[in-house]
């Protein structure tokens, strides 16, 4: 067992990037050395007699573990788009608009033959992604720094899947259509309703086919033991436009 690992008790959850050092938890210390006589399953004690086991650190972490700078996507709307756009492990994928680099390295991991280029115009979110590329392992992702636009200037090659989660999506969407392959998809993230309808009549006017406008709400259960019913917290992140190219 090499790190990273997750120590995990409940919803409590750590990510541990080495095994030594101590881990202030709210239920005590915990020595990380005594993880180098462990194995996944079993558990470590704080010094309080507080158990967390030790699990693998795998994809269903990213989103709990990654350092965040820019909002990130939920995996409830990372999960669409793969599934939408039939994301095949063998892709060649333009993400535009890294932020924290948690929807690149969901597309990488899905895609272990294929590539993702992810380009961001910020610096200090780059440096934030580059730091969770490397502790998820990935070596499919080429991280650009720089306008998106300009940068997809300088690709002859014709990508399978181009995603958008970023200012002047819809001054992108000509230059999405110049670099897909025909029957490639074009999926744009955006926060706000009134954008995503700029979107999506962008995506119009430039002919994508089967074009989808939606939502993705998550509504988690109350689960006690006189019943189940709907807790009150409802999920909204963004809107999803997807299209594509014949």
């Amino acid at each position: 067992m090499k790190p990273p690992v997750v120590l995990s008790r409940g919803k409590n959850s750590f990510l541990v990037e080495k095994f030594g050092g101590k881990l202030h938890t709210h239920h005590g210390i915990i020595e990380l050395s005594e993880l180098n006589n462990k194995s996944f399953g079993e558990s470590v004690k704080t010094h309080l007699g507080v158990e967390y086991k030790i699990v693998p650190f795998n994809p269903s972490e990213f989103f709990k573990h990654f350092k965040r700078g820019a909002t990130p996507l939920m995996p409830k709307d990372i999960g669409a788009i793969i599934a939408y756009t039939g994301l095949s492990p063998d892709s060649l994928i333009f993400d535009a608009g890294t932020g924290s680099g948690i929807l690149a390295a969901y597309l990488a991991y899905f895609n272990k033959f294929g590539e993702v280029v992810t380009v961001e115009k910020r610096e200090d979110f780059a440096k934030i992604a580059r730091r969770n590329f490397k502790l998820a392992g990935l070596k499919n992702i080429h991280q650009i720094l720089g306008d998106a636009i300009i940068v997809a200037e300088g690709f002859k090659k014709e990508f399978d899947l181009v995603v958008l989660d970023m200012k002047d999506d819809v001054a992108f969407v000509p230059k999405a259509k110049q670099i897909l392959r025909v029957g490639g998809y074009l999926a744009v993230y955006n926060p706000y309703i009134e954008a995503t309808r700029e979107v999506y009549n962008a995506m119009s006017k430039n002919e994508f086919r089967e074009l989808e406008a939606f939502e993705i709400l998550r509504i988690d259960l109350d689960i006690k033991r006189v019943g189940t019913r709907t807790s009150t917290g409802v999920w909204h992140t963004g809107y999803i436009v997807i299209g594509r190219k014949y």
